[in-house]
């Protein structure tokens, strides 16, 4: 099997582990930006740059994990005579801006205005005070990683996490071309992901995500997810959701992640859909095989080519631990870390980042530096592991790289 991967080598770690046990052959390909007025001309422009570094004959698929490769994705699979899905569903799903304003979202999200980017912050504020009450979190249109999601609990606190949100989105255009700003009321719930897999028209979820420890800011990273497989009884809110809001937008044969929240009322709102696996692929992939046996990416090269039908082969409890960064700096004592996961018995644990390098620390930061997966039998051990993790498992910084 002949894999093309939209994306870095670096990023993509578990997929190559995966791949290389069962002999597929996988070549990367970076594709360009896309010019906005340049619709066009968009299919030319990707397929012209991929036949300049890559062979595109005898290809079996073509995939990506990445947000901001989807599009050039679906073009390159159009190209090729591949199953694609519709551009401007992925357009919708690539921007919180056009993805909240669509009919089908609309009445299902927290009341949100688009800030002007050019804007101080006096100015930005005074927008949010007409139209909005505090607390508020302010975002990217088009971010992840929670990289410059901040809270503002009071008008005192705006200008700060305005600022924050700024620089991050003057990155995300440096890199993506385009970004801009949100500010949205907080929702005072927990909140939730869920897996699954568009096929056909029909929609399956697959497992559900609890995020740990509960997300109340004033910055978001997503330290656990503790997860178990899609229980449809209990899941009864997130399917009503995901029935109305996927047809809408028109989201078929493709892999989907959706995050939730509730508010004060106990309403559930949708936060985000995005039409790829989650975590780079590796979150998807390891917590499903932990919970039910099943194999993500298998479905990911299925999809659109036949009707996918997946039944969980067990039942267990995963935990992801994304080690959070408490100070930028360059990075040390990492094997430390790697060990503490290995003794509390890590399923697969992936180091992205080695002694030495600089990484920055929320709301700043894009890439993370561990995961690690666990398999557990029941919530109370997945969560009492999580209590062992954050004491033991820490990520280590200096502001001065060792020699």
């Amino acid at each position: 099997m002949n894999i093309l991967l939209l994306g870095r080598e670096e990023d993509c770690r578990d997929y190559l582990d995966y791949a290389e046990q069962r002999g597929i052959t996988v070549r990367f390909f970076a594709p360009p930006q896309l010019a906005a007025d340049d619709r066009d001309n968009w299919r030319h422009t990707v397929a012209g740059a991929a036949r300049a570094v890559v062979d595109l004959t005898g290809l079996d698929d073509v995939i990506s994990f990445h947000d901001s490769y989807q599009i050039q994705l679906e073009l390159l699979r159009g190209e090729l005579g591949m199953p694609t899905r519709d551009i401007d569903t992925l357009l919708c799903l690539a921007d919180k801006t056009r993805f909240k304003a669509h009919p089908a979202v609309r009445d299902h999200i927290t009341r949100h205005i688009e800030l002007d980017s050019s804007a101080k912050a006096p100015q930005a504020l005074a927008a949010v005070t007409e139209y909005l009450s505090f607390p508020v979190v302010v975002k990217p249109s088009n971010g992840f990683y929670s990289a410059g999601v901040v809270k503002a609990e009071t008008p005192d606190e705006f200008p700060k996490a305005f600022l924050q949100t700024k620089r991050v989105c003057t990155v995300l255009r440096e890199g993506n071309g385009q970004s801009r700003m949100l500010a949205e009321e907080y929702l005072d719930g927990n909140e939730y992901a869920v897996d699954g897999m568009v096929s056909d028209g029909r929609i399956i979820p697959l497992q559900v995500h609890r995020k740990l420890p509960p997300l109340v800011g004033p910055l978001f990273h997503e330290v656990a997810y503790l997860t178990e497989p899609f229980d449809a009884e209990l899941g009864r809110d997130f399917t009503a959701l995901l029935e109305n809001v996927i047809p809408g937008v028109g989201l078929d044969n493709s892999p989907f992640h959706a995050e939730f929240r509730f508010d004060g009322q106990g309403r559930l709102r949708i936060l985000e859909l995005a039409p790829r696996l989650c975590g780079g692929g590796t979150t998807t992939y390891q917590q499903l095989r932990i919970c039910t046996g099943l194999d993500a990416y298998d479905l990911l090269h299925r999809l659109g080519r036949e009707a996918v039908d997946p039944k969980p082969l067990h039942h267990r409890v995963a935990l992801e631990y994304d080690a959070p960064i408490e100070r930028s700096g360059f990075l040390r004592n990492t094997a430390r870390a790697v060990e503490v996961c290995r003794k509390n018995g890590v399923t697969t644990v992936h180091l992205h980042r080695q002694d030495g390098q600089f990484v920055l620390a929320p709301p700043l930061n894009f890439e993370t530096v561990l995961t690690a997966y666990f398999a557990r039998d029941t919530r109370e051990e997945a969560e009492a592991l999580l209590d062992v993790l954050m004491t033991d498992c820490t990520i280590e910084t200096e502001t001065e790289k060792s020699s």
